[in-house]
């Protein structure tokens, strides 16, 4: 079960996107300093983890107000003799880009789940392959200096080297079968075990800077291939919110979880049926329960704030941005409020899907838009009524996913999707 560094080389491809309905492209670079609305921008805002943040706003600080055109593509490649199977996902920073991939060989432990760290302009600067059998797509994040991922075992590695960061005074790996969501913080690093297979039971725990066990919760008794269908976490006032749908719930029961972050301690429970990721504010979580229920619930005690029904949604987080709670359905987008789950507007736009982990949706809050990756390409919609802004198609590209929003002091926003075969970066033009 070890693991080795793979150098392949990197493909960056041009390509360019099309307006639809909202003027044309323009291949113009943006002066520094300066975005494409000619806004000045000066906050820096990473998306170093899934959902942008702890809280899974999905929400950037960035200003998002007119057409983005391609500014270049990057394509995995797979190591001599495997070959490649998808792109994942993506988070960036302003210093880097790190996409997580999968590839196979003629044996279980030829491929695996694959990482690779891309330069802002583009260029490939180190790809990791995992070696392990199985891949369930999960979002990656950065932490304490480091890329953490955790398909098939938890593994930390140098952001610049993508070499693992294995030193005495570090416990870096957990080992094989290990699969979830991870949150970096500055407090510490929070993870979920969804799957259960020849490693670890399903639980939920958290590490320190060094990577040492901070404490562990929910330990579950289950027999192999047990599964958490949700395991869903925020962060919210020093608090860990897990929201686990087991497939055994033995001795631990669906539900939510109010945790203490700094001891795991459990302050609060409520029964129920989670059937997506959670979003936090200052006050409530949200949530969709039971499939059909877009739900607060009030982070003191996990009684309901209100509920009201939606139509099969997506089990990515609901995104919070401009006071509202913004689901995708499959009649459209769906705004409610957040203060009373009213129904605020509605768009009729079908995001698209990818992987069990796909997001469709990105807040830019600087000009209060909602970039959305849907079946017919990008859209970028007002968030004080749904309205359009601008709908453009990348030229050459297959379905667009999981839209991550980063902004530059200097240079201001720049947009990265997934279709499956690469990364596409995208800046206003």
């Amino acid at each position: 079960m070890g693991t080795h560094i793979c150098r392949v080389a990197f493909v960056v491809l041009a390509c360019l996107v099309t307006a639809c309905g909202g003027g044309g492209s323009s291949s113009t670079t943006p002066p520094v300093g300066v975005n494409a609305q000619g806004n000045a921008t000066h906050t820096r805002d990473d998306w170093p983890m899934y959902a942008h943040d702890a809280h899974h706003t999905s929400a950037s600080s960035a200003s998002l107000s007119g057409p983005l055109q391609a500014s270049w593509r990057y394509n995995p490649q797979a190591i001599s003799g495997d070959t490649f199977s998808t792109v994942d996902n993506a988070i960036a920073t302003v210093t880097g880009v790190y996409v997580h991939w999968e590839q196979y060989g003629a044996t279980v432990f030829a491929g695996g789940p694959s990482f690779d760290g891309i330069s802002p302009a583009g260029q490939g600067l180190w790809t990791y392959c995992e070696h392990r059998d199985y891949d369930e797509g999960h979002w990656s994040s950065v932490f304490s200096g480091a890329f953490v991922f955790e398909d098939d075992g938890q593994q930390f590695l140098n952001l610049n080297t993508g070499v693992p960061m294995k030193t005495p005074a570090k416990k870096w790996s957990t080992g094989y079968d290990l699969w979830g969501e991870s949150i970096a913080d500055t407090s510490g690093l929070y993870s979920v075990n969804t799957f259960l297979a020849d490693g670890a039971d399903l639980f939920v725990y958290s590490l320190d800077a060094s990577g040492g066990t901070r404490w562990t919760q929910n330990q579950q008794k289950s027999t192999k291939y047990s599964q958490d269908q949700a395991g869903g976490l925020v962060l919210a006032g020093g608090v860990l919110f897990y929201a686990p749908n087991y497939s055994d719930p033995s001795p631990f029961a669906s539900g939510v979880y109010a945790l203490s972050a700094a001891t795991g301690t459990r302050l609060a429970y409520v029964s129920t049926l989670p059937t997506s990721e959670l979003s936090a504010d200052g006050q409530n979580i949200y949530l969709i329960e039971n499939s059909s229920k877009l739900t607060a619930r009030a982070q003191s005690d996990l009684h309901v704030v209100w509920s009201t029904t939606v139509t099969s949604t997506s089990p990515s987080p609901p995104v919070l941005a401009a006071g509202l709670v913004i689901v995708a359905t499959t009649n459209g987008i769906e705004a409610h409020a957040a203060s009373s789950g009213k129904l605020v507007w509605t768009a009729a736009v079908t995001v698209a899907s990818g992987s069990g982990y796909s997001t469709a949706m990105a807040a830019a809050l600087g000009s209060n838009t909602l970039l959305v990756t849907a079946w017919d390409g990008l859209h970028l919609l007002r968030l004080s009524n749904g309205s359009p802004v601008w709908h453009g198609t990348v030229a050459g590209a297959g379905t667009l996913v999981d839209p991550v929003i980063v902004n530059d002091p200097a240079r201001g926003p720049t947009v990265y999707v997934t279709d499956g075969r690469g990364v596409i970066a995208l800046v206003p033009g």
